[in-house]
């Protein structure tokens, strides 16, 4: 039986879930796989030796980042001094392509071959960062079928492995039967609030999901709402919620696809959920707000129409996208209310949902992913 050490970096919540699961198909291999390197609690529960948690690695915002820099960069350090001192046989990015892509440098210029899974979203903006991309990683794994084309004009191996959500996101329950699961009235009308994986992500849209809440309440007495925290998250973040004891709300820490299984129409952070929501075909509204001065950068830096990754992989709008001043309370609610109930734009917003799904492809991600994993070794 072969022997291999791998170094997996995945820096946020959705790489851990997405690493986690390469690591599941790894551990049923005929080799002996040692991994470590940078991974949350899903990937510890595969064996991982987590040098570094991702707690403190998933930052969003331009300015947030800079706040943030000292401890990255440290945490960079110690990561290149690891490749140096205890070498592994592959080294395996996940997303996070700030810090990954510095990392792919130091490995490259070392000999250590780099396999990058879910690639740099660089049909977003930076096309030009393909370049960079060919001369530090030796293999792409995509998770979007129309991102090869851009790495074969420039030479680089690139797989299509397919969207690791497909294989994930599932939900044998009915709508009343993931209620009850949940700890909400089966019966009820439901409006989820998912205010994002990141601290600051919930520091600033959670407020005006509340608010929206209570609008939507004092309209409808009917309609209960469900809070989505992240498992990563302190729930200190989510006090705010006493201040709303007036209306029927309810926080679930993790179990993610039940509590969209359970919903009815959904309000959410902008992020990997989107299409989670899309593959089980729940209506929803992306709202996505940073500082003044990431948004102005971002808006002159992003080549994309859209931000939300439904409307991305429809390549027209199919949820509505409301945008810093406009992800507040007054224009939330309107449209949940819109798509509360079977009426003419639920039934388009469920259609378009139905393309986004079928676009996603099918099958086992994580095994072709895992495949790729071998060959490249066996390449050594």
């Amino acid at each position: 039986m072969s022997e291999y050490r791998i170094m997996v970096v995945a820096g946020e919540p959705s790489g851990d879930l997405h690493a986690s699961r390469l690591l599941q198909q790894l551990n049923l291999r005929d080799h002996q796989f040692h991994c470590y390197g940078i991974g949350g609690k899903r990937m510890r529960q595969q064996g991982f030796n987590a040098v570094v948690g991702i707690e403190q690695m998933a930052v969003m915002g331009l300015i947030e980042i800079v706040r943030h820099f000292p401890y990255l960069f440290g945490v960079l350090r110690k990561m290149r001094a690891l490749l140096k001192t205890d070498p592994p046989d592959l080294l395996i990015l996940v997303d996070y392509p700030g810090f990954n892509m510095l990392l792919a440098k130091t490995a490259k210029k070392l000999g250590i071959k780099v396999l990058y899974y879910v690639s740099p979203k660089i049909w977003v903006w930076r096309v030009g960062r393909v370049h960079k991309i060919a001369k530090r990683v030796d293999h792409m794994a995509l998770i979007f079928p129309f991102e090869a084309p851009y790495y074969e004009r420039v030479g680089v191996a690139a797989t299509y492995v397919g969207h690791p959500l497909v294989g994930e996101v599932s939900s044998s329950n009915s709508v009343e039967e993931a209620r009850v699961k949940i700890g909400i009235d089966p019966d009820k009308k439901t409006i989820g609030l998912f205010p994002g994986s990141r601290r600051g992500e919930v520091q600033q849209l959670l407020p005006d999901l509340l608010k929206s809440a209570r609008e939507i309440y004092v309209h409808d007495s009917k309609v209960q709402f469900v809070i989505s925290q992240a498992p990563d998250l302190s729930s200190s973040l989510f006090s705010g919620v006493e201040l709303f004891d007036d209306v029927p709300l309810t926080i679930v820490k993790g179990d993610v696809h039940t509590v969209i299984r359970g919903c009815d129409a959904i309000a959410t952070a902008s992020g990997t959920v989107t299409l989670e929501m899309a593959l089980l075909e729940t209506p929803m509204v992306v709202i996505y707000r940073v500082s003044p001065i990431s948004y102005w950068l971002l808006s002159h830096l992003i080549k994309t129409e859209y931000i939300s990754l439904v409307n991305i992989v429809a390549e027209r709008e199919v949820v509505p996208e409301l945008l810093q001043e406009n992800a507040s309370a007054s224009s939330i609610a309107p449209y949940l209310l819109s798509i509360l109930d079977d009426g003419e734009e639920r039934r388009r917003v469920v259609g378009g949902l139905r393309d986004v799904k079928s676009r996603l492809g099918s099958g086992d991600s994580a095994s072709r992913l895992a495949d790729l994993v071998e060959e490249m070794l066996h390449e050594q």
